[in-house]
């Protein structure tokens, strides 16, 4: 596809100009992007806030441009709303668990089931746009239950490190999100979770600490002495 000038870069994929209201999107690596722009088609003919996609030819993806603060800068610049907005990623949550994830997308490991799975929802990956909230980055979903994605974001927002000025709003969107979310339904999957964030390779050391120390926590909440056998 002929891009334009480079808008934004990050570790994974480059976004360049593509004329008015439109993107390309670009694998740095040179991979094709097909299959993340065919969720994406997927998603959004079925009514959620995804990007929409015009065309895909192997490592670019031609797509609508949306434009938005994320999740997360909001949590630094309004920390006062982050309960707003944790209830808002478990309401993204609950609208995606309405759609059924076509026949061709691979299943997550450890989790079955045949809803869509975003496996990567978390407060960056959420822009708030004039029309709504838009989920981007789709490269890691699958096909699985409902409650492997809540408990993907539940993890993310208790272990990812944050600067300083973005932990309040970081307690804050976290202690919604907890209230709004069937923590139940969701834990089962944690440990499987927690296994596929751990084997990425960007992954720092610290952060999978804090994964290995927050696995302990809920063990022992859902667990509790009183309900063990003692042998």
């Amino acid at each position: 596809m002929n891009a334009g000038s480079l808008i934004a870069s990050g570790y994974d994929c480059e976004i360049f100009e593509a004329g008015a209201g439109r993107i390309i999107r670009r694998a740095r690596d040179g991979r094709s992007l097909e299959r993340e722009a065919a969720v994406m088609r997927h998603a959004w003919r079925h009514g959620f806030p995804a990007p929409e996609v015009f065309d895909a030819d192997g490592p670019d993806i031609l797509m609508e441009r949306v434009e938005g603060p994320s999740l997360m800068a909001e949590a630094a610049r309004a920390p006062g709303r982050a309960p707003e907005h944790g209830r808002l990623l478990a309401a993204l949550l609950r609208e995606l668990a309405t759609v059924r994830a076509p026949g061709w997308l691979q299943a997550a490991a450890g989790c079955p089931g045949n809803r869509l799975l975003h496996l990567d929802l978390h407060p960056a990956n959420v822009l708030l746009t004039e029309e709504g909230p838009r989920v981007i980055d789709w490269a890691n979903a699958a096909r699985g239950a409902p409650g492997a994605d809540v408990a993907c974001t539940w993890l993310v927002l208790a272990t990812v490190p944050v600067e300083p000025s973005i932990e309040a709003g970081r307690a804050g969107m976290l202690a919604a999100f907890l209230e709004d979310i069937d923590a139940a339904a969701a834990r089962p999957y944690l440990q499987a979770i927690a296994d596929r964030r751990r084997a990425d390779r960007n992954i720092t050391a610290a952060e999978k600490a804090e994964i290995t120390d927050f696995l302990d926590r809920e063990t022992r909440t859902a667990f509790p002495l009183g309900d063990r056998w003692e042998i």
